[in-house]
């Protein structure tokens, strides 16, 4: 697996733990807003699997939680050998996903690899290669979604989640048509709006278009609840 990053601590990435986070190279989408633009990409700086299994161990007992994120975790074949590592010493793990290779995540699921799995919907059905490239195939993500529940019905100390972002040309009906498209989920993540450091030329207008903010959100919000009653929103 191409490791490239890791962050040491955090309390964000896995609800009520602190975690520390192991960043992977590569991605099969090219969403326009992507905050890790520099990790779609194969390069140098590779973060060895030594080097990796001597910082989880010397952790033992301070961070509670493993969580490998992208870039797109599951283009890796090594990504099970990581996620053994982090259990075998006694690790709770959390996988970030796009949701583009569901035969992987069923893998991991049946091999009792994951504790929680943070999956990405970024639009409805029908806008997803428009907004995340050409590779995109939104049948694959409803597979993630399908496989995550009937997986959460049958264990349930495992958690997973829905995460959208906010970006910009997101409207209020995307946003209506995302909470009745998707079952009632575990938990719905809404991130807001940030505008990257780095994007590529042609999609200089797109980002700077306006984004939902905080009071239209709150506009919507009984009838968000509605379709989606676990609902919550990150500033």
């Amino acid at each position: 697996m191409i490791v490239s990053g890791i962050e040491g601590s955090s309390f964000l990435d896995y609800p009520g733990m602190l975690s520390c986070v192991l960043f992977t190279q590569g991605c099969s989408y090219d969403c326009f807003y992507c905050h890790n633009r520099a990790l779609i990409e194969y390069k140098n700086g590779v973060i060895g699997y030594q080097e990796i299994e001597s910082f989880l161990k010397k952790r033992v007992g301070f961070l509670q939680a493993v969580v490998i994120s992208g870039g797109e975790p599951t283009l890796h074949g090594s990504l099970p050998l990581y996620f053994s590592l982090a259990k075998s010493l006694g690790y709770l793990t959390k996988l970030d996903t796009n949701g583009s290779r569901p035969k992987v995540l069923l893998e991991l699921l049946e091999a009792g690899l994951l504790d929680y799995v943070a999956l990405d919907v970024k639009v409805p059905w029908a806008r997803y290669r428009e907004i995340a490239g050409k590779g995109a195939d939104p049948a694959n993500v409803q597979r993630c979604v399908s496989l995550l529940q009937e997986y959460q019905v049958m264990h349930p100390s495992f958690h997973w989640e829905v995460r959208t972002t906010l970006a910009p040309t997101l409207g209020e009906a995307d946003l209506l048509e995302i909470a009745g498209m998707l079952p009632e989920v575990n938990r719905w993540v809404l991130n807001f709006y940030r505008t990257p450091k780095d994007y590529k030329k042609e999609d200089g207008m797109r980002i700077n278009q306006p984004a939902l903010i905080e009071r239209e959100v709150d506009c919507m919000q009984e009838r968000l609840l509605l379709l989606q009653p676990n609902l919550k929103r990150v500033r």
